[in-house]
């Protein structure tokens, strides 16, 4: 194979295609903006042929350099991706998490993880419970944990544990609102994130036919959701086990005194797209012996 000359100038040219910019090509690669001159001077020279227009208002791709970007942006993109996958191949692994899953149950966890898997380099990324419904969601993570029923195309899926829901509020609420029976909660306000799937499977579970028009408020995660139902502003939804501290403490009640069932539930999903690494398939296996 014929090496590439110039490589760094290469690199440069890209990046002065992409700002049109001297100065602002210098600023990004940290070096000076004689160096950036130098090095497109040269690759113009080695090439025999102008790369750019240059005006007090910056530079210019001419037809030539045009067509070079094209074929430079796509080279560089592969071979970032060919560094990409060796890197994720050498043990490094990316996680798409929910924040409210990840401070109440992987967190406590992630020493025995490391300890059983000591060459697992961990790259956190959190989501919005929408990994699931990325455009590419390989290109954002390897491995995911999704909240929802499990129904997803075009992932590799895994549900954590069964799930049963608990109705909670604050005690201030409750005093204000009084919940005795399930029809109750057609005169509260309801708190959710996502949408208001949780919510009809509560109702229609409890034979009641749920009123669009009744007060609502969608919340931006879960961890906002507690928060605001702590502070007194509805009645939420949760899965049992995570607010339990909640609970016992009693800054949240539970109006019916059990938990009830559900579709719902954490799931480990892994895009069908992507190759799996062995940093991957040992993820998985942990955190699906770990649960």
């Amino acid at each position: 194979m014929r090496p590439i000359r110039n490589i760094n100038s290469v690199q440069v040219f890209s990046l002065c295609a992409e700002t049109a910019n001297v100065t602002r090509a210098a600023q990004l690669l940290n070096i000076s903006q004689s160096s950036v001159s130098y090095h497109i001077k040269k690759l113009e020279s080695d090439l025999r042929y102008r790369l750019f227009h240059r005006s007090k208002q910056g530079l210019t791709l001419t037809e030539e350099g045009a067509e070079l970007a094209r074929h430079v942006a796509r080279g560089l993109e592969m071979i970032q991706t060919g560094l990409d996958r060796v890197s994720i191949q050498a043990g490094a692994i990316r996680i798409a998490l929910l924040p409210m899953f990840s401070s109440r149950w992987l967190s406590s966890r992630l020493g025995d993880l490391i300890e059983q898997h000591p060459d697992i380099r961990l790259s956190m990324h959190n989501h919005n419970n929408n990994y699931a419904h990325m455009p590419d969601p390989g290109n954002f993570a390897d491995v995911g944990i999704q909240w929802g029923t499990g129904v997803w195309k075009g992932f590799e899926v895994h549900p954590l544990w069964p799930e049963r829901m608990a109705l909670v509020c604050s005690p201030a609420y409750l005093e204000s609102h009084p919940i005795t029976v399930p029809s109750d909660l057609t005169r509260s306000t309801l708190l959710h994130v996502d949408n208001t799937g949780m919510w009809e499977e509560w109702f229609a579970l409890n034979d009641i036919e749920m009123d669009r028009s009744q007060p609502q408020m969608m919340l931006e995660d879960r961890h906002f959701q507690l928060s605001s139902t702590i502070n007194g502003l509805g009645v939420s939804l949760f899965a049992s086990w995570l607010v339990h501290d909640e609970l016992q403490s009693g800054v949240l009640v539970d109006p019916f005194g059990h938990s009830f069932e559900t579709t719902y539930g954490y799931h480990l999903i892994l895009p069908q797209s992507n190759d799996p690494s062995s940093a991957v398939f040992k993820f998985r296996n942990w955190l699906l012996e770990a649960r």
